[in-house]
């Protein structure tokens, strides 16, 4: 465990510390040397400096992250809305590391926050960040940081996140290919020392050890996966047979994450597609994607994982956790119309808002339209589990509770919108 020095006056007399020491700035002397502003007259408080103390009051900055906050948003299993931001620096030739945590503010990222109001630049000597990142920085943090290295050219960021942020995202892909490319930028997910060394260095001493990083093993591989895929310009995991099944688990979907959204009784939170390619020449490609807040899954899957595919003839069979609304419909048949050559198959766990006359309609011109619909039956959950989904060696069946009963009144529903015939009355 590290000896954190944080007396104020060890700072500024010059006194010596032990050279073994990592010495720390307290929250009190990160303001007095990171708030540069021009002085004020009694009384007055100048804009500036409001706003500024307002943001240090949402952003919550000290150097010790709480035990509960560090385990609830650097698991990488679940997926937190705000995103935290552990930060160690070391100017060259200087001993002292200074640690120090934030959060992002409503009007500010964290990655932005840190560039803008906290980092105090300097025109001698070579400075070393290290960011831990509970999300990948987004597209504008991506640019962000690139300024800020043209800004300062003295300074190296080493990247290393717990998540990431819409890899299916495009312009994300590309972002974060970018800001990698920099000579003085690393980008990697966090190995599980990470996840160790940020407990015992963000954590206050005398805090007991209750974090046990092994437990991400799978997300941090899926992660790993999808992060070496991006950095090389790779948008699908290439998979030809049994044996490249067991060395590419990185990118499949967690058995939770699939369970939770493909149960045919229940609405998951996220729509979910597992795609499979299956070319002319026998090679097979197979991956998944999910909505992101600009496009639904199906639309992320045609313009993101599928815009520049050669002309080749092939099939597509997707699974999707609900059926396709109206608005997707339509641009499917769009594809398949600039497609020729392709052809579309889709399964889904369940309708969806079935009783609305624009998605029925939708879902009747894709079958009068030659794309052939399917209600998931038991064993197309099985082939999911045993093909997209990281589930444990031996377990290669799965199904859900009363997925016979769910099926059949689906596929009842889906037969009368094949008929155009009206909804039938809920039981």
């Amino acid at each position: 465990m590290f000896r954190h020095v944080t007396k104020r006056h060890h700072l500024w007399s010059g006194k010596s510390v032990p050279v073994s020491s990592f010495i720390t700035l307290s929250q009190q002397s990160l303001r007095a040397r990171f708030a540069f502003r021009a002085p004020r007259r009694d009384g007055e408080e100048d804009s500036t400096w409001r706003v500024h103390r307002e943001r240090r009051s949402h952003a919550r900055e000290s150097m010790y992250i709480s035990k509960k906050a560090l385990r609830r948003h650097f698991d990488p299993r679940v997926y937190p809305r705000e995103t935290y931001l552990l930060c160690e620096l070391q100017w060259e030739g200087s001993r002292r590391v200074w640690i120090h945590w934030i959060r992002n503010v409503p009007d500010h990222h964290a990655e932005e926050y840190f560039l803008e109001e906290v980092f105090e630049p300097r025109n001698y000597g070579f400075c070393n960040i290290t960011l831990y990142l509970s999300w990948s920085p987004c597209c504008t943090c991506c640019s962000k940081i690139r300024d800020f290295l043209k800004r300062n050219p003295n300074v190296k960021i080493d990247i290393r996140v717990a998540r990431l942020i819409y890899p299916d995202y495009a312009e994300t892909r590309s972002s974060l290919r970018e800001l990698n490319g920099l000579q003085r930028v690393s980008i990697q997910v966090m190995e599980a020392a990470d996840y160790s060394y940020c407990w015992e260095t963000f954590i206050q001493r005398g805090v007991c050890y209750d974090f046990f990083p092994t437990n991400f093993e799978s997300a941090i591989r899926r992660y790993r996966s999808i992060l070496k895929n991006i950095l090389t310009c790779l948008t699908n995991v290439f998979y030809t047979g049994p044996s490249s099944r067991e060395n590419n688990q990185g990118w499949k979907l967690q058995p939770e994450d699939f369970q939770r959204n493909y149960s045919p009784n229940q609405i998951g939170r996220v729509v979910y597609l597992l795609y499979e390619v299956r070319w002319r020449r026998g090679s097979i490609w197979r991956n998944w994607c999910s909505n992101n807040p600009k496009q639904h899954a199906e639309v992320n899957f045609l313009e993101n994982h599928f815009h520049h595919r050669p002309q080749t003839p092939c099939s597509i069979t997707w699974f999707l956790s609900t059926s396709p609304c109206g608005k997707c419909s339509r641009r499917i048949l769009e594809f398949l119309k600039s497609q020729p050559n392709v052809t579309l198959e889709i399964y889904a766990a369940k309708l969806f808002r079935h009783h609305d006359i624009r998605n029925r309609q939708g879902l009747r011109n894709l079958m009068m339209n030659g794309v052939t619909i399917y209600i998931m039956n038991l064993e197309d959950y099985s082939y999911c589990w045993r093909n997209f989904v990281a589930c444990q060696p031996g377990e290669d069946y799965y199904w859900p509770q009363n997925v016979a009963v769910y099926s059949f009144l689906n596929r009842r529903e889906l037969f009368h919108i094949f008929l155009g015939l009206p909804s039938l009355p809920a039981n």
